[in-house]
């Protein structure tokens, strides 16, 4: 028998799997750094499509329900996100459970910008009828759209930095790195978000003359000659707005990595998706099923939170206040015509609402940290597939250093010697040193 040790070698699942690197990112969404970044940027995105509400949505949309409903999900921090979980349309049906946590926040933060080239908006994945959007809607949706740009070029960013690190030199910053690194390089992330979308717009101006000529007969005969043209231009619109639907997150990811301009993260995140579309296809498949079963697991605990606070607490509240349970009263499901202190009911309806929505809210934050760290995920694999670059290289900011030796100076005799600095040194002499 022989005597030679075996040799169990240890398999690297990294190296054997590197999609595994998608997995890593709960940690990462689940830490108090990205749930605090996420909250913030929910909050703030709200808050402008509210201000987008306020100035362009006016009596006229108002009128349409349809349209209201858009507006109320677009100002909630955390309906359309659990509308769009339960749709369908968005969802993968597995085993009974409807698995769309990240493609719910995709679908979110899209959308709006998808209404921008569209005439027609429909309410919900769910269905309803279209609204025909007129000048006031447009402006609704590209006010809103570009703000809503602006706050997760900066907060997504800071997460994606946070989470990059995490994943290739397991370092671990804070609130303050985070929002330092997204200041001094914000404006990377937005503008190569953006140039697609402003590259679209222009292209549109063109097409809008020629749509001026086709108010009179003679004219629509001239443009219909000229038809090849519109189509060239809508060409060029369709492969930009399609590039920019699938590498959007990419490009702040991008930006968080690389520290680079917007040109070059923009075409680096659209050579990444055009080079490689299955390859993208298969990783978000993979972060679609995995960050499903998270939100699976989030969003039925903060529901069983409300719920469970609606029951406990009915065991002392739930009497009857005329024929109606108290405690429904309360959750806003029946009206209490009967009850005297109406202000007071509604101070409580109101008040329970707000904290109900607080958990909702938290609950949605931490779908669209772990929606930002899985789009840093997949960029590190599509670089890696596509340039061959390791996935631990990062770009770094330079910090000044510290401690420095102090500058010498040669004596008489030659012998170098320690140079006190002094606080202001004449520019225009300079000392001369021996060299060795």
């Amino acid at each position: 028998m022989s005597d030679q040790p075996v040799i169990v070698k240890k398999i690297s699942w990294a190296e054997l799997c590197p999609w595994t690197i998608i997995f890593r990112t709960l940690p990462v969404a689940a830490s108090v750094t990205v749930l605090a970044l996420a909250i913030v940027g929910v909050l703030a995105a709200s808050f402008t499509w509210w201000l987008s509400e306020t100035m362009f949505v006016g009596e006229d949309l108002g009128k349409d329900a349809a349209m209201m409903e858009v507006v109320r999900n677009n100002t909630s921090p955390y309906r359309s996100v659990f509308i769009d979980s339960n749709s369908d349309q968005n969802a993968l049906n597995i085993l009974g459970a409807k698995l769309s946590g990240p493609r719910a926040v995709f679908n979110q933060i899209k959308r709006p910008a998808a209404y921008i080239f569209s005439s027609k908006v429909k309410p919900s994945a769910a269905g309803g009828n279209n609204v025909r959007l007129g000048a006031s809607g447009f402006w609704y949706f590209l006010f809103g759209t570009f703000c809503s740009m602006a706050i997760w070029s900066f907060i997504g960013l800071a997460i994606a930095r946070v989470c990059l690190l995490r994943l290739t030199r397991n370092e671990t910053i804070g609130i303050d790195d985070a929002f330092d690194f997204a200041f001094d390089h914000w404006l990377a992330s937005f503008g190569g978000v953006s140039i697609p979308i402003l590259a679209a717009l222009a292209l549109c101006i063109p097409a809008g003359l020629l749509g001026l000529l086709m108010t009179f007969d003679f004219g629509a005969a001239v443009v219909s000659l000229l038809w090849p043209l519109v189509l060239a231009l809508s060409a060029a619109m369709a492969l930009l707005l399609l590039g920019l639907t699938y590498a959007w997150p990419l490009i702040v990811s991008s930006a968080a990595c690389e520290g680079q301009n917007s040109f070059d993260a923009m075409t680096r995140s659209f050579a990444y998706v055009f080079q490689r579309p299955l390859h993208c296809l298969g990783y978000a498949v993979v972060a679609m099923l995995f960050g499903g079963f998270c939100w699976l697991i989030v969003a039925n605990l903060s529901g069983s939170i409300i719920e469970l606070s609606y029951w406990s607490t009915s065991w002392g509240a739930n009497r009857a206040v005329g024929d109606l349970p108290r405690i429904e009263v309360l959750q806003g499901l029946v009206s209490d015509t009967e009850t005297s202190s109406e202000t007071m009911l509604s101070f409580s309806q109101n008040t329970i609402g707000f904290w109900n929505g607080l958990v909702r809210t938290i609950a949605a934050s931490f779908l669209y940290g772990l929606f930002w760290c899985m789009a840093s995920a997949v960029y590190l694999l599509l670089r890696k597939d596509v340039d061959d670059t390791e996935m631990d290289e990062i770009y770094i900011v330079d910090e000044k250093r510290t401690y420095e030796l102090p500058p010498l100076k040669s004596d008489e005799s030659g012998v170098p010697q320690v140079q006190t600095p002094t606080p202001v040194e004449d520019a225009g002499t300079e000392d001369e040193t021996d060299s060795t």
